[in-house]
Protein backbone atom coordinates (compact mmCIF):
# COMPACT_ATOMS: atom_id res chain seq x y z
CA UNK A 1 0.00 0.00 0.00
CA UNK A 2 2.82 2.40 0.98
CA UNK A 3 4.71 1.56 -2.23
CA UNK A 4 1.65 2.42 -4.36
CA UNK A 5 1.31 5.82 -2.66
CA UNK A 6 4.97 6.67 -3.39
CA UNK A 7 4.58 5.42 -6.96
CA UNK A 8 1.54 7.69 -7.52
CA UNK A 9 3.32 10.68 -5.98
CA UNK A 10 6.32 10.09 -8.28
CA UNK A 11 4.11 9.94 -11.38
CA UNK A 12 2.30 13.15 -10.35
CA UNK A 13 5.64 14.94 -9.82
CA UNK A 14 6.96 13.93 -13.26
CA UNK A 15 3.72 15.04 -14.89
CA UNK A 16 4.06 18.45 -13.22
CA UNK A 17 7.64 18.85 -14.48
CA UNK A 18 6.62 17.97 -18.06
CA UNK A 19 3.66 20.40 -17.93
CA UNK A 20 5.82 23.24 -16.59
CA UNK A 21 8.37 22.65 -19.34
CA UNK A 22 5.69 22.71 -22.01
CA UNK A 23 4.27 25.99 -20.71
CA UNK A 24 7.74 27.55 -20.60
CA UNK A 25 8.44 26.54 -24.21
CA UNK A 26 5.12 27.98 -25.30
CA UNK A 27 5.99 31.37 -23.80
CA UNK A 28 9.38 31.35 -25.50
CA UNK A 29 7.88 30.62 -28.93
CA UNK A 30 5.31 33.38 -28.59
CA UNK A 31 8.04 35.85 -27.62
CA UNK A 32 10.21 34.88 -30.59
CA UNK A 33 7.27 35.52 -32.92
CA UNK A 34 7.04 39.13 -31.72
CA UNK A 35 8.73 41.24 -34.42
CA UNK A 36 9.89 43.77 -31.84
CA UNK A 37 12.04 41.10 -30.20
CA UNK A 38 13.86 39.87 -33.29
CA UNK A 39 17.55 39.94 -32.42
CA UNK A 40 20.31 40.24 -34.99
CA UNK A 41 22.90 37.46 -35.28
CA UNK A 42 25.41 39.47 -33.25
CA UNK A 43 22.99 40.03 -30.40
CA UNK A 44 22.10 43.57 -31.43
CA UNK A 45 18.81 44.87 -32.77
CA UNK A 46 17.60 47.96 -34.53
CA UNK A 47 15.67 50.31 -32.26
CA UNK A 48 12.83 50.40 -34.79
CA UNK A 49 11.90 49.39 -38.31
CA UNK A 50 12.08 52.94 -39.61
CA UNK A 51 14.88 55.20 -40.77
CA UNK A 52 14.19 57.43 -37.76
CA UNK A 53 16.29 54.96 -35.78
CA UNK A 54 19.36 56.59 -37.34
CA UNK A 55 21.16 53.26 -37.50
CA UNK A 56 22.82 51.06 -40.07
CA UNK A 57 24.06 47.50 -39.80
CA UNK A 58 27.47 46.89 -41.36
CA UNK A 59 28.88 43.37 -41.47
CA UNK A 60 26.57 42.24 -38.67
CA UNK A 61 27.21 45.16 -36.29
CA UNK A 62 24.74 47.99 -35.70
CA UNK A 63 26.18 51.52 -35.79
CA UNK A 64 24.69 54.92 -35.07
CA UNK A 65 24.86 57.40 -37.94
CA UNK A 66 27.37 59.04 -38.13
CA UNK A 67 29.66 56.23 -36.99
CA UNK A 68 33.09 56.43 -35.41
CA UNK A 69 35.64 55.22 -37.94
CA UNK A 70 37.65 53.59 -35.14
CA UNK A 71 34.73 51.19 -34.50
CA UNK A 72 34.32 50.34 -38.19
CA UNK A 73 38.04 49.71 -38.66
CA UNK A 74 37.64 46.36 -36.92
CA UNK A 75 35.62 45.08 -39.89
CA UNK A 76 36.79 47.33 -42.74
CA UNK A 77 40.27 48.36 -43.82
CA UNK A 78 41.52 51.38 -45.73
CA UNK A 79 42.78 50.76 -49.23
CA UNK A 80 46.58 50.47 -49.25
CA UNK A 81 47.07 53.98 -50.62
CA UNK A 82 45.12 55.34 -47.63
CA UNK A 83 46.79 53.42 -44.82
CA UNK A 84 48.18 55.34 -41.90
CA UNK A 85 51.75 54.46 -42.87
CA UNK A 86 51.37 57.11 -45.57
CA UNK A 87 50.32 59.59 -42.88
CA UNK A 88 47.03 60.42 -44.60
CA UNK A 89 45.15 62.97 -42.51
CA UNK A 90 41.73 64.58 -42.64
CA UNK A 91 41.87 68.41 -42.83
CA UNK A 92 40.92 70.43 -39.75
CA UNK A 93 37.14 70.97 -39.61
CA UNK A 94 36.95 69.31 -43.01
CA UNK A 95 36.14 66.08 -44.84
CA UNK A 96 37.95 63.52 -46.95
CA UNK A 97 35.66 62.04 -49.61
CA UNK A 98 35.57 58.83 -51.66
CA UNK A 99 37.59 56.74 -49.23
CA UNK A 100 37.55 53.04 -50.12
CA UNK A 101 36.95 50.67 -47.20
CA UNK A 102 37.57 47.04 -48.10
CA UNK A 103 35.91 44.20 -46.19
CA UNK A 104 38.49 42.07 -44.41
CA UNK A 105 39.05 38.65 -46.03
CA UNK A 106 36.69 39.31 -48.95
CA UNK A 107 37.88 40.10 -52.44
CA UNK A 108 36.19 42.88 -54.42
CA UNK A 109 33.84 43.73 -51.53
CA UNK A 110 33.87 47.29 -50.29
CA UNK A 111 32.00 50.50 -49.54
CA UNK A 112 33.14 54.10 -49.99
CA UNK A 113 32.83 56.67 -47.23
CA UNK A 114 33.51 60.30 -46.34
CA UNK A 115 35.49 61.00 -43.18
CA UNK A 116 34.62 64.12 -41.19
CA UNK A 117 37.00 65.85 -38.82
CA UNK A 118 35.30 68.05 -36.20
CA UNK A 119 38.59 69.17 -34.62
CA UNK A 120 40.71 72.25 -35.24
CA UNK A 121 43.76 70.18 -36.14
CA UNK A 122 44.47 67.62 -38.87
CA UNK A 123 43.58 64.13 -37.69
CA UNK A 124 44.21 60.54 -38.72
CA UNK A 125 41.14 58.60 -39.96
CA UNK A 126 40.85 56.73 -36.64
CA UNK A 127 39.94 60.02 -34.92
CA UNK A 128 37.20 60.92 -37.40
CA UNK A 129 33.57 60.08 -38.02
CA UNK A 130 32.06 58.45 -41.11
CA UNK A 131 29.68 61.12 -42.40
CA UNK A 132 28.74 59.38 -45.64
CA UNK A 133 28.39 55.73 -46.70
CA UNK A 134 28.01 54.74 -50.35
CA UNK A 135 27.33 51.06 -51.09
CA UNK A 136 26.80 49.63 -54.58
CA UNK A 137 25.27 46.25 -55.39
CA UNK A 138 28.21 45.46 -57.64
CA UNK A 139 30.57 45.40 -54.66
CA UNK A 140 28.36 44.78 -51.61
CA UNK A 141 25.16 43.01 -50.51
CA UNK A 142 22.84 42.66 -47.52
CA UNK A 143 25.55 40.91 -45.52
CA UNK A 144 27.65 44.07 -45.84
CA UNK A 145 24.99 46.76 -45.35
CA UNK A 146 21.49 46.52 -43.90
CA UNK A 147 18.97 49.17 -42.85
CA UNK A 148 16.05 48.86 -40.40
CA UNK A 149 13.20 46.73 -41.73
CA UNK A 150 15.68 44.46 -43.59
CA UNK A 151 16.10 46.90 -46.47
CA UNK A 152 19.33 46.57 -48.40
CA UNK A 153 20.86 46.42 -51.85
CA UNK A 154 18.58 44.32 -54.02
CA UNK A 155 15.41 45.40 -52.21
CA UNK A 156 12.70 46.51 -54.62
CA UNK A 157 11.20 50.01 -54.76
CA UNK A 158 7.99 48.46 -53.41
CA UNK A 159 9.96 47.03 -50.45
CA UNK A 160 11.49 50.42 -49.69
CA UNK A 161 8.30 52.48 -49.93
CA UNK A 162 6.28 49.77 -48.19
CA UNK A 163 8.68 49.87 -45.24
CA UNK A 164 9.47 53.58 -45.02
CA UNK A 165 6.47 55.16 -46.73
CA UNK A 166 6.55 57.46 -49.74
CA UNK A 167 9.93 59.14 -50.29
CA UNK A 168 10.35 62.82 -49.54
CA UNK A 169 11.73 63.22 -53.05
CA UNK A 170 11.40 60.98 -56.09
CA UNK A 171 13.56 61.62 -59.17
CA UNK A 172 12.99 59.96 -62.53
CA UNK A 173 15.70 59.67 -65.15
CA UNK A 174 16.04 57.99 -68.52
CA UNK A 175 17.64 54.83 -67.14
CA UNK A 176 16.15 54.68 -63.65
CA UNK A 177 14.79 56.52 -60.64
CA UNK A 178 15.82 57.66 -57.17
CA UNK A 179 14.06 57.65 -53.80
CA UNK A 180 15.29 60.15 -51.22
CA UNK A 181 14.29 60.18 -47.54
CA UNK A 182 15.16 63.02 -45.15
CA UNK A 183 15.23 61.91 -41.53
CA UNK A 184 16.54 64.48 -39.08
CA UNK A 185 20.11 65.26 -40.09
CA UNK A 186 20.45 62.12 -42.22
CA UNK A 187 19.62 61.73 -45.91
CA UNK A 188 19.01 58.24 -47.33
CA UNK A 189 19.18 57.79 -51.11
CA UNK A 190 18.10 54.63 -52.94
CA UNK A 191 19.07 54.28 -56.60
CA UNK A 192 17.19 52.01 -59.01
CA UNK A 193 17.89 51.08 -62.65
CA UNK A 194 15.07 50.19 -65.00
CA UNK A 195 16.93 47.20 -66.43
CA UNK A 196 18.09 45.86 -63.03
CA UNK A 197 15.87 44.28 -60.40
CA UNK A 198 16.20 45.84 -56.97
CA UNK A 199 18.17 48.71 -55.46
CA UNK A 200 21.62 49.14 -57.02
CA UNK A 201 23.01 51.78 -54.67
CA UNK A 202 22.39 53.09 -51.16
CA UNK A 203 23.84 56.39 -49.98
CA UNK A 204 23.59 57.49 -46.35
CA UNK A 205 24.80 61.01 -45.62
CA UNK A 206 24.73 63.29 -42.59
CA UNK A 207 24.25 67.01 -43.06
Amino acid sequence: MKKNVFKKLGVMFLAGVVLASAVGCGDKDSASNDASNVVASDGEMFESNTLDAGEVKLLGKVYDIPADYADMSKKFKLRDEMTEQFNVKVPAMGTLDSIYLDVYNRENTYITVSLKNDRNTEELPKSCKVSKIDAKAEYADSSVILLPGDISLGSTAYDVSGTYGDPDTSIDSKDGFTYIYEKGNVTYTFEFKRDVEGCVEIIIETK
